[in-house]
């Protein structure tokens, strides 16, 4: 069989397993193992970006050993950088490149020549395919071709993913809305409103904790109402300013925070470390049009939120004002209520009187 129909027939079973059920990384690994049949090289990988965008992390491997991904943490800017621009690159001779983060643990695996292509999404470079060889090596058009081929097919298999997932998230936040929903319209208990919604932002959300806090005018800090997931020393870590913590959030933005443990925005920040708080997401609480207070998202990774993410945090938002608005407007018609049958009870004092 000729190379070309070798290309064909793996390029026909890569493409088949991307209308499977099977898992992407499962569909990814099967793809690395065609490419790395196709085109007799020692082995391959494909890394994509996590959710800080500067760390490229490894979804699928074949050929190459377990020891080799114990060297580190693989850099964007820092790994043939040029491939996270949108270019293909050839590296004949690894082991001298100043291109190579890793060049020691590169010869030690054996690996000489390296080919990097970006997988693109959507116009976006969402991470890239390496192919490594054992003998220096000059790729051939069609060879580079073929790779690039099958790192489409990878960008296709993860955008279905993604899609898919949206999906059942979107369900899930839909689930989650509605019961808060039910749970809101059933009880004027503010607190167990406000329980519910911290709970169900860690479930949904994947959060390490969660926690909400509300405004003391007087005081200008943020007393805390409600929490879930974080240690009664961080809780207890003194006061929290309105104009020292996150203080855009109570001007009405939502304020995300990548590096909880270095950013001066934080008030708190070396608690935040020993807390174990990577990234930070803070919410305003809108009560007619006025921030009431705050919604806050942990997480124990550095994460970026999506857009989806953060509408669904904003809605939980929005249920705790609803909450503290029903309860408040409760408030004040028993206090009505107590009035009215105190100005009755003296009514009819004074008539019994006459």
């Amino acid at each position: 069989m000729g190379k070309d129909a070798v290309y064909l027939k793996i390029f026909i079973d890569i493409s088949k397993t991307i209308t499977t059920t099977l898992a992407v990384e499962q569909r990814l690994k099967i793809m690395a193992e065609g490419v790395v049949t196709a085109l007799e090289v020692k082995g391959c990988t494909i890394r994509l970006l996590d959710d800080t965008g500067k760390t490229l992390e490894l979804v699928a491997s074949y050929g190459l050993s377990e020891g080799y991904f114990k060297k580190g943490a693989v850099e964007a800017d820092k790994s043939i950088a040029e491939a996270m621009q949108g270019r293909t690159v050839i590296i004949k001779n690894a082991r001298t490149d100043s291109r190579i983060q890793y060049p020691e643990a590169v010869s030690k695996e054996g690996i000489v020549s390296i080919l990097t292509i970006p997988i693109i999404v959507r116009e976006k470079v969402i991470g890239e395919l390496k192919l490594h060889t054992a003998e220096e090596r000059d790729f051939k058009h069609e060879d580079i071709e073929f790779a690039s081929s099958l790192a489409e097919q990878c960008g296709l298999a993860i955008e279905n993913a993604r899609l898919f997932e949206q999906a059942l998230h979107e369900v899930e936040y839909l689930k989650a809305v509605t019961e808060v929903a039910k749970a809101l319209s059933s009880t004027l208990d503010a607190s167990q409103i406000l329980d519910l919604i911290v709970t169900k932002a860690i479930q949904i959300l994947n959060l390490k904790a969660c926690s909400l806090r509300l405004l003391n005018p007087k005081s200008k800090q943020l007393e805390l109402a409600c929490s879930r997931g974080l240690s009664n020393e961080y809780l207890n870590k003194g006061p929290v300013a309105m104009d020292r913590s996150l203080a855009r959030t109570m001007t009405g933005e939502v304020v995300w925070i990548q590096d909880a443990a270095t950013d001066a925005r934080l008030q708190y920040p070396a608690l935040a470390k020993q807390e174990g708080i990577a990234s930070m997401l803070s919410v305003p609480v809108l009560l007619e049009d006025k921030v009431v207070g705050v919604l806050r998202l942990y997480t124990a990774k550095p994460r970026r939120f999506l857009d989806s993410q953060i509408e669904f945090a904003q809605s939980m938002a929005e249920f705790g004002a609803l909450a503290l608005q029903n309860a408040r407007l409760h408030e004040n018609l028993r206090a009505d209520y107590q009035a009215v049958m105190e100005d009755i009870h003296l009514f009819r004092g004074y008539t019994v009187g006459l």
